[in-house]
């Protein structure tokens, strides 16, 4: 196995990462500016009131995603056993 060769492994493993935790950023993101706008006009400035939200946004996120993450993944790790059968 060349140089090359675990480049590219490592190069799919992080878009892989990059692919599958994207949505559940993205309503982390989206939810905590919401919140954030939220505290700063009402001026409120609970911590749990920006935290709560957030982790049933997520949970409720990655549930909805879970098929399609466990596809992404499943698919990864057979191409990455075939790369490392044909290599080996």
């Amino acid at each position: 196995m060349t140089i090359d060769t675990v480049m590219a492994i490592a190069k799919e493993t992080m878009e892989t990462t990059i692919i599958i935790m994207g949505p559940l950023l993205g309503v982390a993101m989206v939810i905590g500016l919401f919140i954030g706008i939220l505290q700063a006009i009402t001026n409120i400035h609970e911590q749990t009131l920006a935290f709560f939200p957030k982790v049933f946004a997520v949970v409720a996120v990655f549930l909805f995603c879970l098929p399609w993450m466990l596809q992404m993944l499943i698919s990864f790790t057979q191409r990455l056993f075939l790369d490392f059968l044909k290599y080996s």
